[in-house]
């Protein structure tokens, strides 16, 4: 993926033809897809289920949350010296913890289960290709380890956007999936401050390639990266 492309990215919301108030319209799936830096597409059927299945998709989605804030946390303590990457990774974190808090409110008002420590096979299996002792390159990999899961949560949430009938669960996937957008982004743009932009380039397709591999085997479980 070329740096203009990456500049080009993802645009969740458009005004719409004559619109003069300033408000915006979302954009479909196949849109959104194609200005994020996945190579495999969820299938709809996946969305079909959590949609089917919201106790499940949103005490996962709490957990996700929780564990994404927790990340970005770690990668301050990794490396306290970077100044820049403290202050955004704290900002990301405060972040998702309200999206954490946003969730856990749903789920309590419908007297429905919080989500545990579980595991997640997607992520376990991505992030596990981090090779570390090998700074610079354990630095980049973390944060497009984190740019990774971002953009597929974002390309998740607005999958199931194009079934959901639950209004309150809707208007929470229609803030969050441009959330997730600038979460993979930022992730992105703090890898591009260790190396040459044609290095990133090529090691951010080895990213693109191994997640599309694992996704491949996803789409079966209602869990976000079920």
């Amino acid at each position: 993926m070329s740096q203009l492309a990456l500049k080009g990215m993802i645009r969740p919301m458009r005004r719409s033809a004559g619109n003069t108030s300033g408000l915006t319209e979302p954009i479909g799936f196949e849109e959104v897809f194609a200005a994020l830096p996945l190579l495999h597409q969820t299938p709809r059927s996946w969305a079909e289920l959590a949609a089917a299945h919201l106790p499940e998709f949103l005490a996962d989605h709490a957990v996700c949350e929780q564990q994404v804030a927790m990340y970005a946390l770690s990668l301050a303590g990794h490396y306290p010296d970077d100044a820049e990457l403290v202050e955004r990774a704290a900002e990301l974190a405060a972040e998702e913890v309200q999206h954490f808090r946003r969730v856990v409110a749903i789920l309590r008002r419908r007297d429905w289960p919080l989500g545990g420590r579980r595991k997640n096979p997607w992520a376990q299996s991505l992030k596990a290709q981090i090779v570390l002792g090998r700074e610079p390159w354990t630095k980049v990999d973390r944060l497009l380890f984190g740019a990774m899961v971002e953009a597929r949560s974002c390309e998740r949430f607005t999958r199931l956007l194009e079934v959901v009938e639950d209004q309150e669960v809707a208007r929470l996937l229609a803030d969050l999936g441009p959330a997730e957008r600038r979460h993979w982004q930022l992730f992105y743009q703090l890898a591009g401050r260790e190396t040459a932009a044609e290095a990133l380039t090529a090691r951010f397709q080895h990213w693109r390639e191994l997640e599309a591999d694992l996704a491949r085997s996803l789409g079966v479980s209602p869990a976000v990266h079920g």
